[in-house]
């Protein structure tokens, strides 16, 4: 479900923070915000984008006092952004070269946070007309609202109607031209943008932090969130059944499939594969994705089981169980029997015990209470 925050320029709402200081977006200013001390007492964490109450408002020398923060819609964890509409997703038509994949995987991050994605295709410039329309199709087709542009061109009217009285987040992987847009949407604003590696073939980190900017448009303003470029994006949480619902194709079909688990990969009547219509690209990115969530579960059971065969259990009388952790070899300690031994100087390769010594401390020496 998506959640609108219904963020418009009257509302308070932090766009930065610096030190001890927030900056809030209040009245069409920025106020050099404190918290009060009853919030720092509870420790109480302020967000980039959350939404406060103020109290005792200089409007002369722009500054206040955060008093309590507004309910949040919702939170995104990397970096911290509160409150946020959209997702933005930057990609680049060319320079660093147009990936699916990697575009498929922000939309899938997008759609597990329950948060709109929009596709934005950056640099339409270096591409012909019909390349472009090849790339961008099958996300029409799927549904997702998709905005080209050119940061360097300044042709982003596009982009912009999609921004305005919005929270966003531009997210992308690095050298796309996040920071370009920006620039191209604010002239002034003056961020940072480094050029494409042309050893590596993509882009360097220029954005290291969370910040709000304000866009002022002709008919209303944006807060849009510039964020660090990912090269790497691992989904949270997510089981591999769960993996189609978060493709817009896959999903109406879900519920017809012959088995409630369905993969939609090698399974017999799987609605899926014989009814959306998803392009061969799409489909690939979901194997893809799948397989990664397989081995990871596999992973996560081979850790279970290892740590559950380190615990062991023994009656402890009264009807209680006594937890008893089986710890490794170089945590091990010696037997009593070992111990006195080693005093007496004698050499254990020259001493075999008897079945019944070994089994008397077999616990002794694998075992020992946490």
């Amino acid at each position: 479900m998506i959640h609108r925050t219904g963020w418009s320029p009257d509302a308070p709402t932090v766009i930065r923070r610096i030190g001890s200081y927030y900056y809030v977006r209040h009245l069409g200013h920025e106020f050099a915000c404190k918290l009060r001390a009853r919030l720092s007492k509870e420790r109480v964490q302020v967000a980039i984008g959350d939404r406060v109450k103020l109290d005792e408002v200089d409007e002369i020398h722009r500054t206040a006092w955060i008093v309590d923060l507004e309910p949040r819609f919702n939170l995104l964890p990397r970096p911290t952004l509160a409150n946020v509409d959209q997702v933005v997703i930057v990609m680049a038509a060319d320079s660093p070269a147009f990936s699916p994949l990697t575009l498929d995987r922000f939309l899938v991050l997008a759609a597990q946070s329950g948060i709109e994605a929009v596709v934005c295709i950056n640099k339409r410039d270096k591409v012909s007309a019909e390349r472009l329309h090849e790339m961008i199709a099958p996300y029409e087709d799927a549904g997702y609202p998709v905005v080209t542009g050119s940061a360097k061109s300044r042709e982003v009217s596009e982009i912009w109607r999609v921004l305005e009285n919005r929270v966003s987040v531009l997210a992308g992987p690095s050298g796309v031209g996040k920071s370009s847009l920006l620039n191209a949407l604010k002239p002034g604003l003056a961020l940072k943008a480094n050029e494409v590696s042309e050893k590596l073939g993509r882009g360097r980190h220029t954005t290291t932090f969370a910040s709000l900017y304000v866009l002022d448009g002709p008919d209303g303003e944006a807060l849009v969130g510039d964020t660090p470029g990912y090269s790497h994006m691992e989904f949270d949480a997510l089981a591999p059944t769960a993996l189609g619902w978060l493709f817009p194709e896959m999903k109406p079909h879900i519920p017809h499939c012959r088995f409630p688990d369905c993969l939609h990969r090698t399974e017999p009547d799987c609605a899926v594969k014989t009814r959306a219509a998803i392009t061969p690209d799409r489909y690939s990115s979901y194997l893809k994705f799948l397989d990664e969530l397989i081995e990871s579960e596999k992973r996560l059971s081979d850790t279970s089981i290892k740590v559950e065969e380190t615990v062991k259990w023994r009656s402890a009388g009264g009807g209680a169980d006594k937890k008893l952790v089986k710890l490794g070899m170089v945590a091990r300690t010696d037997s009593r029997r070992v111990a006195r031994q080693k005093l007496a100087g004698v050499s254990l390769n020259d001493f075999e015990p008897s079945d019944d010594e070994a089994e008397l401390h077999e616990d002794d020496e694998d075992f020992t209470d946490p």
